[in-house]
């Protein structure tokens, strides 16, 4: 099949730089081998925005779309016409007889990567072009400061030249060379372990390790030390139990991390380490230590632009090679968002999932850093608790849940304890209410409450920080305000169909109690492009009338696996970012509020969600000047010193 494309008309007539025999070769050889998938998106860094001709771009998001399953499907002409049938892009992908002819037209497969970096190098020069012309409109258009359009244009260029750009994974002997402490062994007396070992003797106790396929987030208030545990927990897996271990650190550089290694290993200071002051006789040590590591497999990326896809496919390629035993991702706030137009919350529950898929299919334990919200300072007790984690906020227990399965309206604090009960949540790719299993029904202690009412008179009370499905996408509670439209489901299904909407309206003109069509053809009369998709869905849009503050009361949220919402008081809501994760451990150092506290140098690892075992503290001692965490030293014969990594030998 000949492959033609009409002129641009930005361009005056003439086509952009592009080169579409490139991208037919690239699709094509994917599609003869689905193994290539993962070496142009991690080679070339390829992504769908670089092919020039959108049927190329709707074929290759097929493509990762069938990767990014919670269970990995093949890629191959037929499974690709399926995805594209699925999500209603077949047509305009070309058709099926356009995606079975692109294997025909490929050259030689093996060539692929090189046929993507010519489709990227175009990618390239087309952002560039389109830099230039936003640069020369700025000129033309500017009548201020010209020193910030100076600005403005470099930083467009900037962009251009980095926004593709990350680093390769290299081995951390690469990285340290001679600067890198030996290990000491750590005990793991009584301890037996199932999984990749942390090296903290308590918290090994709590976890038996960290199991295959789970995702373990681990939160903390800035200066707590997040970045120095899990640099630790690096070093203790590789180290001593040669277990292969992937660290993305999207904060520090390869410089910083070595620098920490070192300190934490040596026990240096670390200002010391930075400013040259390293005594002649640690230098046999620092050497000796070095040798040990390069032939650790722990394995660093330093990208400090790294998405969830490039994250994914570098995992899956070091997987195929070492066998990982553990990958850490420093720090998931810091990840780039694969689609800026949702709510940051929204994007951070994306990437929680995508980490949790990768655990399930790499099966290693995968540990994501987090950053805890600042709702712990405001309140007299500073120790962290789940309700922090979560941004999508709580209910109070009079909150009425639907159960498909029976057609029961059922208060949220009635079903606390329970799981694997069905509630009906909102898929926002189809716009259609889908039965799905709730994972735990838990109450998260007493909090502020709002009162929210609509239109049709439906009212909910939750938390500042609960969210709703808005026309603009998933809003907090403490973002919206009267005017604004939640989704509320047309009607709710369930052994006899009962309607979800009781009263006649049309809320500020968005067809809330319209037929789909007749919504439709509101959405088009307004304008509304959010409007179009949901206008033929099971969302009734209704408008907020007021938002009252209503006292402080018991709140409870569930687990809803998937689609993370669900229908409560006829209103669709949202969950939050923690139902992904398998254990959940927060860092707590009393010494940091409290200067007058009885337990300096001690840090609380505060297991405070475990879905196969049991919660609870493991108590290690924090050394800041390393910086490291160890052992908490428990031999009351001597004067209390903190303990090694061996739990045993005090530190010098």
């Amino acid at each position: 099949m000949a492959v033609s494309v009409p002129p641009d008309p930005t361009a005056g007539g003439s086509l952009p730089p592009q080169n579409q025999e490139a991208e037919v070769s690239v699709l094509g050889a994917i599609l003869i081998n689905e193994r290539l998938f993962d070496r142009v998106l991690i080679d070339a860094k390829l992504q769908p925005g670089d092919f020039y001709r959108d049927r190329h771009t709707l074929i290759f998001q097929a493509m990762r779309r069938l990767k990014e399953k919670a269970s990995p499907e093949p890629i191959d002409v037929l499974t690709v016409c399926e995805q594209l049938q699925r999500s209603g892009e077949l047509d305009a992908a070309g058709g099926s007889s356009y995606v079975h002819s692109l294997p025909t037209l490929v050259p030689a497969t093996a060539n692929a990567p090189h046929y993507a970096r010519i489709v990227k190098e175009h990618s390239l020069l087309r952002r560039l072009l389109h830099a230039s012309i936003e640069i020369r409109e700025r000129v033309l258009a500017f009548s201020g400061d010209p020193q910030e359009l100076v600005d403005q244009a470099e930083q467009t260029l900037f962009k251009v030249a980095h926004e593709e750009r990350t680093g390769d994974v290299r081995s951390i002997g690469d990285v340290l060379h001679d600067e890198v402490d030996k290990l000491e062994k750590v005990s793991r007396e009584g301890v037996e372990l199932t999984g990749t070992p942390s090296g903290f003797r308590d918290l090994d106790s709590l976890t038996g390790g960290f199991q295959p396929g789970n995702l373990i987030v681990l939160a903390a208030r800035p200066a707590m030390g997040k970045s120095a545990m899990v640099v630790n927990i690096a070093e203790n897996a590789s180290v001593d139990k040669q277990r292969p271990v992937a660290l993305f650190s999207l904060e520090m550089s390869e410089a910083e991390l070595a620098q920490r290694f070192l300190a934490s290993r040596a026990r240096l200071d670390g200002d010391d380490l930075r400013k040259g002051r390293v005594k002649s006789d640690r230098w046999p040590k620092i050497l000796k230590a070095a040798e040990k590591y390069s032939s650790a497999p722990l394995y660093v990326d330093d990208s400090s632009d790294l998405g969830i896809h490039e994250l994914r496919a570098k995992a899956r390629r070091l997987q195929s090679r070492h066998d990982l035993g553990l990958v850490i991702v420093d720090y998931l706030q810091l990840m780039r968002p694969e689609n800026g137009s949702v709510s940051r919350v929204e994007q951070i529950g994306h990437m929680s999932r995508g980490l949790k898929i990768l655990a399930r299919e790499l099966d290693v334990p995968v540990i994501a850093v987090s950053q805890l919200s600042r709702a712990v300072e405001s309140r007299p007790d500073k120790r962290p608790l789940l309700s922090d984690l979560r941004e999508s906020g709580c209910l109070t227990g009079e909150s009425r849940v639907y159960l498909p399965r029976t057609g029961e309206q059922v208060a949220i604090a009635d079903v606390v304890g329970r799981e694997g009960f069905e509630v009906l949540a909102m898929n926002t790719d189809t716009w259609r209410l889908e039965p799905r299993q709730v994972t735990r029904a838990f109450a998260t202690g007493r909090k502020r409450v709002h009162r929210l009412t609509t239109g049709l008179g439906k009212q909910i009370r939750a938390t500042a920080n609960h969210r709703f499905l808005t026309v603009e996408g998933w809003r907090r509670l403490d973002e919206l305000e009267p005017g604004n439209h939640v989704a509320l489901p047309r009607e709710l299904p369930g052994p006899s169909v009962r309607s979800g909407i009781t009263t006649r309206g049309l809320q500020a003109g968005l067809g809330t109690n319209l037929s789909r069509e007749r919504a439709g053809q509101v959405a088009e009369l307004v304008e509304c492009e959010q409007l179009r998709t949901p206008a033929a869905g099971d969302a009734y849009w209704d408008r907020i009338v007021s938002i009252e503050a209503d006292g402080v009361e018991e709140v409870y949220d569930l687990t809803v696996e998937g689609l993370h919402n669900f229908v409560a008081d006829g209103i669709v809501v949202h969950n939050s970012i923690e139902q992904d994760a398998d254990l959940v451990c927060f860092i707590y150092r009393d010494e940091y509020y409290n200067k007058e506290s009885e337990r300096p140098g001690e840090a609380d690892i505060i297991l405070a969600k475990h879905r196969n075992g049991p919660i609870g503290d493991a108590v290690l001692t924090f050394m800041p000047r390393y910086p490291k965490f160890a052992n908490l030293y428990r031999d009351h014969g001597t004067d209390g010193g903190a303990a090694g990594g061996n739990g045993h030998d005090p530190v010098p």
